[in-house]
């Protein structure tokens, strides 16, 4: 499935992504995880050991998740390439679910994984994300993912206590302090 940033801004959602605290199971030195949430394209997070490699990303509230994006070369990266992941989502590594399992062709470009087609009201609720890379074209041994976005709905604004629609006179009576 593939959603532009376009169709992001209609349907109403945010990268959450910064809200989390990120770490991998491995990094090769000069290839940290930092380089998945730095939008450029040319960085690149690599995998130093063996598969499977796994991505965390924690968060210190409850998010609501629609789309976790990744975005991949093929071209560039060939071996390293992920060829079959898997999500998983929890409250933490005591409890993390399989949420998703995909297997994935030569990609190009962002890849969109509807997250939220396996939660509640077309959102999964969660405190931790997993992302485990199960392995790669070519029987490759690392692995290289360039971006991650996590798309979750606009948190609707709050009202300020000034802008609270008070509709009864013994309300507005006491909506100021003397």
């Amino acid at each position: 499935m593939s959603i532009t940033e376009h169709e992001k801004k209609i349907h109403g959602l945010v990268d959450v992504g910064n809200l989390a605290q990120w770490s991998a199971s491995t990094e090769k030195t000069g290839f940290p995880i930092s380089n998945v949430r730095d939008d450029d394209i040319n960085t690149y997070w690599q995998s130093d050991g063996s598969q499977p490699h796994v991505l965390y990303a924690k968060f210190i509230k409850r998010v609501e998740i629609k789309y976790l994006s990744i975005y991949l070369m093929y071209s560039l990266d060939e071996s390293y390439t992920p060829s079959k992941i898997r999500i998983a989502a929890g409250t933490g590594l005591h409890d993390l679910q399989p949420v998703v399992t995909t297997e994935l062709e030569e990609q190009e470009g962002w890849l969109h994984i509807p997250v939220g087609d396996y939660g509640r009201n077309g959102l999964l609720e969660t405190y931790m994300l997993q992302l485990s890379i199960l392995s790669n074209h070519q029987n490759g041994k690392d692995s290289h993912i360039r971006l991650i976005k996590i798309y979750a709905p606009e948190a609707p604004q709050a009202l300020a206590v000034d802008e609270i629609p008070y509709t009864s006179i013994q309300f507005h009576s006491r909506s100021q302090l003397r």
